[in-house]
């Protein structure tokens, strides 16, 4: 009798336990989590669910550093340029300027100086609608502002825009020269900080009011006023009071105080009158009919009578 001989083949599986198998996975994911999720169709569903969630974790951390980063990096630049500042700084003679303005209404040279609460609000919203609209809500440099003007200078290939904040504005008048360098720019950036850290937004306006050159001479709103329109800046004084199109008119100077010079040429004063007041009316702070009486008010310069 022939013995048959038969050939079986034995498939035998070697079952892992399943939290040994999750660790091993998890172990790769950790190391690669893309090529783990690329080969997930070899892995149970949840392999493919843990990748996923690694990889979510390690992007909302970096956006988490970053936004960390984002946030530290310019309060500690704000910071140190605060604390180099006083190098370009000269204190007494800022010290001395304070006093000034606290205490005396006329000064020795006969210059007058004016408080802030003792201006028509529309004075100061002149000035910041066209000089520095974000004025209350930045620590002296406007980063929007700032990189504008970057962009601005890298695209035209020449200083053409500042981007100065009131405050940096002040730091120049105070302390700087008016030539249009990065250097300079810097140093005005640093005595801003240094400005912002020490006084008051209130103080920093005041003194800017008391101090910027509005053409003939005249430095301060005040003086400018008077010689401008034989009025004054302060509520229920010894003269009349200035009006919005006079305070528009006087803010409107500050970009070229003898080219835009009611005493010389009133039609240009008068175009960047409309500016300021478009400005104004543009962000709330008059209405339009305001804005319509302003345009339609009488301007009388007193000092081409002189």
């Amino acid at each position: 009798m022939r013995s048959i001989k038969r050939e079986y083949t034995i498939n035998a599986s070697v079952l892992i336990p399943l939290h040994t198998k999750v660790a091993h996975v998890c172990c790769e994911l950790k190391q690669d989590p893309e090529q783990a999720c690329a080969i997930t169709e070899l892995r149970p569903d949840s392999m493919e669910s843990t990748a996923c969630q690694l990889r979510s974790i390690r992007w909302k951390r970096w956006v988490i550093y970053s936004l960390l980063i984002a946030l530290i990096v310019p309060v500690l630049s704000w910071a140190g340029m605060a604390a180099i500042a006083p190098a370009w700084m000269d204190q007494e003679k800022l010290a001395a300027f304070r006093q000034e303005i606290e205490r005396d209404a006329v000064t020795i040279q006969g210059q007058h100086r004016v408080h802030i609460e003792e201006m028509p609000v529309y004075v100061s919203n002149a000035l910041l609608a066209i000089e520095d609209h974000r004025y209350r809500l930045h620590p002296g440099i406007d980063p929007i502002g700032l990189a504008r003007s970057v962009w601005i200078n890298a695209t035209k290939q020449k200083k053409a825009q500042g981007g100065s904040t009131i405050t940096m504005q002040l730091a120049r008048n105070l302390f700087l020269t008016h030539d249009k360098t990065y250097s300079r720019k810097l140093k005005e950036i640093a005595i801003a900080a240094n400005l912002e850290w020490n006084y008051s937004k209130q103080d920093i306006l005041e003194m800017y009011f008391n101090k910027v050159y509005f053409g003939h001479g005249r430095y301060g709103i005040e003086d400018a006023a008077r010689y401008y329109f034989g009025k004054t800046t302060v509520m229920n004084g010894e003269l009349p009071t200035i009006n919005v199109a006079e305070a528009a008119m006087l803010v409107g100077l500050l970009k070229a105080p003898e080219r835009y010079s009611p005493a010389k040429n009133m039609d240009l004063a008068v175009k960047r009158q409309r500016v300021v007041l478009k400005r104004m009316a543009d962000l709330g702070m008059i209405t339009e009919a305001e804005r319509q009486q302003a345009l339609n008010t009488e301007i009388n310069v007193v000092s081409n009578k002189k």
